[in-house]
């Protein structure tokens, strides 16, 4: 297995494990707090999604979804919103968006990551294509942003599904 392969079976496995979690749960599971400031399933599922929304989409030179689409004005969000520093009633109204949309949304994001992924070999993992961040590749933020960000996201809606009494998926 190459790094272009391990990178679609991470992302691929990450992407049915978060989506197994999250798509029988009702809105109740998705809104609920384990303690003030703490942040529901709902708004964890939906901000990981806009942030792998943004990224891979910034990667295409491509609007994102979220924004080519209009689902912010569909489902009464801020066009730019993405979750970073919100405020306790913005998290919430995050996380009671309808959960088939924010699906709907979510498998739409996930099969352009998986059309996106299908074009890279291991050459362009290392490409960083903004030469002002040489650093910055292709693979590095992959990595930062769908693959930690998300693989920590999800233990966050497995440990809340679990103070909710729910077992994660297996």
């Amino acid at each position: 297995m190459n790094g272009a392969e391990f990178v679609r079976t991470i992302i691929g496995e990450m992407h049915g494990a978060m989506m197994a979690d999250v798509k029988d749960l009702t809105q109740e599971h998705l809104a609920w707090r384990p303690a003030p400031g703490a942040n529901p399933i709902g708004f964890l599922f939906w901000h990981y999604v806009r942030t792998e929304d943004n990224m891979l989409h910034s990667l295409m030179a491509k609007p994102s979804v979220w924004q080519a689409e209009k689902w912010g004005e569909k489902l009464g969000m801020d066009a730019q919103a993405q979750g970073t520093g919100f405020q306790e009633s913005d998290v919430d109204k995050a996380a009671a968006l309808p959960a088939s949309e924010v699906i709907a949304y979510a498998e739409k994001v996930f099969a352009d990551t998986t059309e996106y992924l299908n074009t890279l070999d291991d050459a362009k993992l290392d490409y960083a294509p903004n030469p002002k961040r040489p650093r910055g590749t292709i693979g590095m933020m992959l990595r930062n942003f769908i693959v930690a960000h998300g693989w920590w996201h999800l233990g966050e809606i497995k440990y809340v599904k679990g103070m909710q009494g729910m077992p994660a998926a297996r």
